[in-house]
């Protein structure tokens, strides 16, 4: 009889239909052109949103965690979801700041993305004698809840819409050094660009001065420090890891977003 019943049970398990795949595999596809897991560093451009340590609230995990924050119409709120709990703010994310993406997840017409910052935050804990701080890298999980009808399944024909949407938090990059100067230039400009896709500086920016400070240009300097010397360069070329910015008298050559050689 049990097995009879149980034989009953998978026929109209059986007769369900099977919900559609949401989003669509082609969008998913497109997507991880710019998102991929490993392979994308993002450059935070709203800046404020909370982050955690990897380490969570007591510096126990084992490295998965972080806090949660919905975005939806194109704001952020904190998430309130079954999993989103005991989350406290260790710091909030800097504009400029930039992080790697650690993961990507869809449900429904969403996508969350798992940001783990390149830098190490300080990070205070306990309180009194018991009260210590150090750096650890953090996390944040960004929920995208994208500007589509529940019932809509989304297809390779919207990946470009989530991509902007998700691009007014996080613009996204192949490599770190290309996260690192676009990073610099966001925070010489003093104010995040609108436009959707980062702009070249060649086309944006004015030429530097005729005038610079050669000696003060070294191995091991951030694009930041380098603007904050030189200003921005009259043209620039990206090759993979590697970033050429030239001058009207040197030509400073980044790799993985430090400076690598000076030539004059």
């Amino acid at each position: 009889m049990k097995a009879l019943t149980l034989a009953a049970g998978l026929v109209v398990l059986a007769a369900v239909p099977v919900r559609a795949e949401k989003p669509a595999t082609d969008f998913r596809a497109d997507f991880e052109q710019a998102f991929r897991k490993g392979r994308t560093f993002a450059v935070v451009v709203q800046p404020g949103v909370p982050t955690t340590s990897i380490y969570g609230v007591d510096g126990k995990s084992s490295g998965t965690a972080h806090f949660s924050v919905d975005v939806v119409d194109g704001r952020w709120k904190v998430s309130e979801g079954i999993l989103d709990f005991d989350q406290t703010a260790a710091d909030t994310l800097n504009l400029g700041e930039v992080m790697e993406l650690d993961s990507v997840s869809y449900k429904d017409n969403r996508v969350d993305l798992r940001m783990v910052s390149v830098e190490a935050k300080k990070v205070t804990r306990g309180s009194g004698f018991g009260k210590s701080t150090k750096r650890e890298p953090v996390a944040t999980n960004f929920k995208f809840f994208f500007p589509v009808p529940k019932s809509q399944v989304m297809t390779a024909a919207d990946a470009p819409m989530a991509i902007d949407y998700v691009e007014t938090y996080l613009k996204a990059f192949p490599s770190e050094s290309q996260a690192r100067t676009y990073a610099a230039q966001l925070i010489a400009g003093g104010a995040r660009p609108t436009s959707p896709a980062p702009a070249r500086a060649s086309a944006q920016a004015p030429a530097a001065p005729a005038s610079t400070s050669k000696k003060e240009i070294k191995v091991g300097m951030t694009p930041l420090e380098v603007l904050d010397t030189l200003g921005r360069p009259q043209k620039e070329l990206t090759f993979q890891n590697t970033t050429r910015w030239t001058y009207p008298d040197l030509t400073v050559i980044f790799e993985n977003g430090k400076v690598k050689e000076v030539k004059f």
